[in-house]
């Protein structure tokens, strides 16, 4: 099954802000654009509302995990190469303690 998902986009040029519409066309399994159907329905929604939902909320999730996952290599690259200190439970604990008898943590 084919799904068309459409979708504008504003454009600006000098004073004046252009919006044009955008069609995305996706094969989707019988399943899953019933499901997709179901759930427009219950939200009284199209199913590119639905669609255009479910991309958004996937590729904002999607940009925050590679992103994630770029700072841990970045992070491990620096252990490995020993610029980054790796700090024991009893250090971390003892740093806070020191810090709460001077009061310098916030309440």
């Amino acid at each position: 099954m084919v799904c068309v998902v459409q979708y504008q986009r504003r454009i600006r040029f000098k004073d004046m802000i252009l919006t044009m519409d955008t069609r995305l066309t996706i094969k989707l399994p019988d399943e899953l654009r019933r499901r997709a159907k179901a759930i427009a329905a219950l939200r009284g929604e199209s199913i590119s509302d639905v669609v255009r939902t479910a991309l958004e909320e996937y590729l904002t999730e999607s940009i925050e995990d590679a992103e994630d996952a770029h700072a841990v290599a970045s992070i491990e690259k620096r252990i490995a190469e020993g610029r980054e200190r790796i700090y024991s439970h009893e250090e971390v604990w003892a740093e806070l303690e020191a810090l709460e008898s001077q009061g310098a943590l916030p309440d």
